[in-house]
C-alpha cells in the first residue's frame, strides 16, 4: 500500500460476514444501525474495538490521521446477499475495500460454487467502480465447530476459493488462515489454545482478542503499512 496515499487520506470500507465485522472479540456488540434487510433478516452494524479492524482503525488514526475506516460487516450474511446489496455497503467515497466472506456459504448446498461466482462478481464490480480491493481469508476454527451438522463444506475449501479469486483477479490477499496456521505450527499449538479468551465469543469459530491481533498483524505486514 502506498504510504503517501494513506498520508493524504483515503476512506477504507470493510464488508463481509461476522468475521469481517469483528464478532468474537471482547467489548464487541451489535448496534441498532441497520445495514440492510434481506429475506426477512435484518443485518446490523457491529462495534468491535478489540477486533482486527478495530486495531487497524486505531493504528491508522495514530499513524495516518486523515484515513477513515468504516465497517459494514454483516454477521450471518451469505455471499449472494453481499453481492445483491453491494450498493448499500459501498459509497462513492470509498477508495480501499477489504472483503472477507465465505464461511456462511458452507451451509448452502452449492455454497462453494456460489462463493466463487459471487466473490469474483463483487471484486469485478468494485474494481470497475475504481476501488482498490483486498481479499481476506478467515481464521481456522476448532474441529467441533468445523463439523457441525450444517457445515456442508469446510473452512479450507472457502480459503482455497478466496485464494483462487485473488490470484485470478490479480488483487492483494491477506491470508489469515495461512498466517495463523503457520503461527500455530511454529509454537506447537492448536487453534483451540488461542481461539478462546476472557470476555470473547468463545464458540470455536469467531476469534478471540488474541487471534484478532494476529489477523491485524498479518494485515499490517501484508499491506506494508
Amino acid at each position: 500500500m502506498n504510504k503517501d496515499k494513506l498520508a493524504e487520506g483515503i476512506k477504507i470500507k470493510i464488508i463481509g460476514d461476522s468475521i469481517a465485522a469483528g464478532a468474537g472479540s471482547s467489548m464487541s456488540y451489535r448496534t441498532e444501525d441497520m445495514i440492510f434487510e434481506e429475506d426477512g433478516t435484518k443485518f446490523f452494524r457491529r462495534v468491535a474495538p478489540n477486533s482486527w479492524w478495530g486495531l487497524l482503525e486505531k493504528y491508522l488514526r495514530q499513524n495516518y490521521s486523515a484515513v477513515t475506516v468504516e465497517n459494514k460487516g454483516c454477521g450471518g450474511a451469505f455471499s449472494y446477499q453481499i453481492k445483491k446489496h453491494l450498493d448499500d455497503l459501498i459509497s462513492r467515497e470509498d477508495k480501499l475495500v477489504f472483503l472477507l466472506i465465505g464461511l456462511n456459504d458452507r451451509k448452502r448446498i452449492n455454497g462453494m460454487e456460489e462463493l466463487k461466482s459471487n466473490c469474483a462478481s463483487i471484486v469485478d464490480e468494485l474494481i470497475s467502480d475504481g476501488k482498490i480491493v483486498v481479499l481476506l481469508t478467515p481464521n481456522p476454527s476448532v474441529h467441533s465447530n468445523e463439523y457441525y451438522s450444517n457445515r456442508i463444506y469446510h473452512t479450507n475449501e472457502v480459503v482455497e476459493i478466496l485464494r483462487d479469486v485473488a490470484k485470478s483477479k490479480s488483487i492483494p490477499l491477506v491470508d489469515n488462515y495461512k498466517y495463523i496456521m503457520e503461527y500455530l505450527e511454529r509454537n506447537k499449538l492448536v487453534i483451540d489454545d488461542i481461539i478462546y479468551g476472557d470476555g470473547c465469543g468463545n464458540d470455536g469459530l469467531h476469534p478471540s482478542d488474541y487471534v484478532q491481533r494476529l489477523m491485524f498483524q498479518n494485515l499490517i505486514e501484508t499491506m506494508q503499512i
